[in-house]
């Protein structure tokens, strides 16, 4: 192909971009070069531009094809240097003349930010006590505080605020501090000591709504109190059978809210220090610092001039979920930013000089920030991040212009993609407002994983991009969905991502499928699927945030790919978090991903009851934060597509009321094979309905089908002993043995050169200890003879991995039956046919159930053992 590339770059960025292009193209101009290329070295080049793309990075690449066509395939770094069309301004203007920012449709948006940032104001002002400055001293033991600073931090705000009867007063208190403390000198004796053991005269649900909303901030900044309330299990379980878990509110919340040992209070520490008592004592006040006055009364005010905020002053406040999550994740965003500066960093502010109060120490207990430097900054990197969130669905990378996602297929066996893609299309629009709760049931084969994955392209607005993320419960069943998806969409590492656990088995799911593409290279498969694949070029838009905004929030290579790359497929523990994670900041990246991509949950099912709260969490909170969200399952059960249909409506209402959206009910969609349907919804009951009429239509179409597999029971009561009901390991293979040779009969292949009779059969059983042993009396009597020859394939969970996944590549390979007499095709089949004059030759592979989970095997025949009954 031959490209075009226009650079837009400054400063020292263009020296760097000048250096890479030079060594792939040849200039046309100061910052223009033009060149043949192949897909692969055009693939390398934007790699190395992103590598090294900064703020002053902007480089477009076009592709000069046909008559006259020019076409812009994707531009690395500062977006805003070229138009949609990659074109470059002849004029430009300092004026604010579109006013982007006045689109963004979140009525609490600022409310967030003011919140968050007053909150980090005061996160740590409770660091000034005496205990805490000798914790930081170089020879200082190593002990758990009695109190954490959080904690102490929050008495000092409230110390700070009494007798304040509503929030406009303790905001114009904050408005002139320094007068305040010149006429209270004596404020800190209001200070409640929970050393001293005296009942509270001021409880926290007597705070005014903004300042239990700031409360909560501060001493949850760090940790959640999940399960602290409860003394012990028991409780928890009253709790839980009297409904008061189901039922907790904000005012019972603060009426409860107390120093408990495990979440912020060390009663053993307590007990066991003698200095308990300095942490209650005080020689300084980071509210004393001059600098630090100066930010306070700054959003202190603008808190009292933003009349949403002040509307907002009612006693729901703290129970508004989305202001909550998103005020609490801007601060602990802006702590983990700042607290991370080294001491030579630019960012870094000034505070008054010679404060003598720390923050925190360097890697060698050396002192690294003031207190009151570290307020400001945190303060400053929140107000900063929470101003970015409204962006984040917006500017984050898409993939744009992407033919193959609404590519008509010709396949009548996948048809219905067609369908479904035409129906999701048509809600484009009136999902963003809506959105969007999808159920894809079609059977297994009829190719779930692109058909969900065009259904979430056409619900996206092509100017804004593609962008989902496709959520399961096991690790190969994700690998497979991705490298499944890489080949049929032709998606590269910048545009695709696969997030799993486990190292080993990730290292060898690469290696078997390099080794299977180099064995691709030179065969010619002649499958129908081929034909669907389209060879074109990816747009994947660049991020129009600066990764500095996200700082240590993507210092983890797994969160940077969380939150850059358009497409992931992850097992759903990455996920997870958004809802589940109780101390420090592993939720963050998650709650970013939901805020900016749909949702695909696949299999939903393969969870059992005891992950169903958490399930119903996720997708609760995929509502809460505007995902577009599809189940995909042939085998739903109604009840739990029921529970998480209310789960995600609940959110969807609560981020409709944010963003100004008319709550007219959820676009509702069916898809399989046969049918696609959709319905407006705002009612559990109808959805309900809905779904059973769907269901019903299904299961009639299901019964015209022809029927292509007939079952039958297998006694085994003579395989056990009457006395000890242990298994006759002898007597069962036995059985199975003339069993297989009955099913052989009736389903093998021929063998065209030898004219061998085969088949491949599988004995599934329901526990891996029934294995070995049956395995040894069949091996014991398959003695070969001139009419049959058996052949056993032992295959479980609990083999070595580096076996396991060996064998599983062959067979993965070999039951890979596309067409006719592929069997024969592969050499292991061939070799065993040679070595053995049999006419009749039999595999069988005695097995586990972990053949069942994510493999695309064919097999002859099965003889299954029932998991459950």
């Amino acid at each position: 192909m031959n490209i075009l590339l226009v650079s837009q770059c400054h400063k020292n960025a263009l020296k760097e971009t000048r250096r890479i292009l030079d060594q792939f193209a040849e200039r046309c101009g100061d910052r223009t070069w033009q060149t043949p290329i192949t897909q692969a070295g055009l693939n390398t080049l934007r790699k190395l531009l992103r590598q090294t793309a900064r703020k002053n990075t902007a480089v477009a690449c076009y592709w000069t094809h046909g008559k006259n066509l020019t076409e812009l395939l994707w531009i690395v770094g500062d977006q805003n240097q070229f138009n949609e069309q990659g074109r470059v301004p002849t004029n430009r203007t300092q004026r604010n003349i579109l006013r982007a920012e006045d689109e963004n449709q979140w009525v609490h948006g600022t409310t967030i930010q003011i919140v968050a940032t007053i909150a980090a104001l005061l996160h740590d002002i409770g660091k000034a006590n005496l205990g805490f400055a000798k914790k930081l001293k170089p020879d200082a033991p190593l002990q758990a505080d009695p109190y954490r600073h959080e904690w102490i931090s929050l008495r000092l705000f409230q110390a700070l605020i009494h007798d304040c009867v509503d929030d406009e007063s303790w905001l114009k208190r904050f408005t002139e501090l320094d007068v305040y403390f010149s006429g209270n000198p004596d404020w800190i004796k209001k200070l409640i000591n929970d050393e001293q053991k005296t009942d509270s005269t001021l409880s926290f649900d007597k705070l005014p709504p903004i300042a239990q909303l700031v409360s909560w901030l501060i001493v949850t900044h760090h940790r959640m109190p999940v399960e602290t309330f409860y003394a012990n299990n028991k409780a928890r379980l009253n709790a839980q059978a009297n409904g008061e878990l189901l039922n907790r509110s904000a005012g019972n919340f603060y009426k409860k809210l107390k120093a408990v040992d495990g979440w912020v209070k060390n009663q053993k520490s307590n007990d066991e220090r003698k200095d308990s008592k300095a942490f209650w004592q005080f020689s300084n006040q980071a509210m004393y610092s001059h600098s630090w006055q100066k930010h306070i009364k700054r959003w202190a005010g603008k808190a009292l001039n933003h009349p949403p905020l002040m509307q907002l002053a009612t006693p729901d406040t703290i129970s508004d979920p989305f202001i909550l999550h998103l005020a609490r994740l801007s601060l602990m965003v802006g702590d983990h930013n700042y607290s991370s500066l080294k001491s030579n960093d630019p960012k870094r502010l000034q505070g008054d000089k010679d404060f003598d109060l720390i923050a925190n120490t360097d890697s060698q207990g050396k002192p690294k920030q003031k207190l009151d430097e570290h307020l400001m900054g945190v303060g400053q990197f929140t107000a900063r991040f929470s101003r970015l969130l409204p962006k984040f669905s917006q500017e984050l990378p898409t993939i744009k212009k992407h033919k193959t996602f609404s590519q008509r297929t010709a396949v009548a066996r996948f048809n219905w993609q067609n369908k479904a893609f035409d129906l999701a299309r048509s809600l484009q629009e009136s999902s963003h407002q809506n959105g969007f709760f999808g159920v894809s049931m079609a059977s297994t084969g009829c190719g779930k994983t692109l058909g969900n994955a065009r259904v979430m392209a056409a619900l996206a607005h092509p100017k804004t991009g593609v962008r989902f993320t496709i959520a399961l419960g096991l690790r190969i069943l994700t690998l497979q969905t991705g490298e499944a998806l890489r080949q049929k969409l032709n998606l590269d590492d910048s545009s695709l991502a696969v997030l799993v656990g486990g190292h080993a088995m990730r290292e060898l799911f690469n290696l078997s499928q390099q080794a299977q593409q180099n064995e691709d290279k030179y065969a010619d498969h002649g499958s129908e699927s081929m034909g669907e694949l389209v060879e074109e070029i990816v747009h994947v838009s660049e991020s129009g945030i600066d990764s500095d905004e996200f700082g240590t929030v993507i210092a983890d290579p797994k969160a940077r790919q969380l939150l850059y790359t358009p497409i992931i497929s992850c097992t759903i523990d990455h996920l997870m978090a958004a809802s589940e994670n109780s101390r420090g900041g592993k939720h963050i990246y998650p709650i970013l991903r939901l805020l900016s991509s749909d949702l695909i949950l696949d299999e939903p099912d393969d969870f059992d009851n005891n992950d169903l709260p958490a399930l119903s969490r996720l997708v609760y909170l995929s509502g809460l934060f505007g995902s577009r969200i599809l189940l995909s399952s042939a085998t739903l059960t109604p009840d739990l597509i029921y529970g998480l249909f209310s789960a995600y409506k609940a959110g969807r209402e609560i981020w409709n009321v944010h963003n100004q959206y008319p709550n007219r009910g959820i676009d509702c969609c069916w898809f399989d094979e046969h049918q696609q349907q959709h319905k407006i919804h705002d009612d559990n009951d109808r959805f309900a309905l809905s779904h059973t009429d769907f269901v019903e239509k299904r299961v009639l179409k299901l019964r015209q089908e022809p029927i292509r597999r007939i079952a039958c029971v297998l006694p085994v009561d003579n395989c056990t002993s009457l006395k000890d009901k242990e298994i006759d390991y002898s007597e069962l293979a036995k059985r199975l043995l003339h069993t297989a040779q009955q099913m052989h009969e009736h389903h093998h292949e021929i063998c065209p050169s030898s004219k061998k009779q085969l088949s491949v059969g599988l004995i599934r059983f329901a526990h891996t200890r029934n294995i070995i042993q049956t395995v040894k009396a069949i091996h014991e009597q398959t003695l070969s003879n001139d009419t049959v020859h058996f052949h056993l394939c032992c295959y479980h969970a609990r083999q070595l991995l580096v076996l396991r996944n060996t064998l599983e590549t062959k067979l993965d390979r070999i039951l890979n039956r596309n067409k006719e007499n592929a069997l024969f095709e592969h050499n292991e089949i061939q070799d065993a046919l040679a070595k053995n004059p049999a006419k009749n030759h039999i595999f069988i592979v005695i097995s586990s159930p972990v053949s069942e989970v994510g493999r695309d095997h064919d097999y002859d025949w099965a003889i299954v053992e029932p998991s459950s009954m």
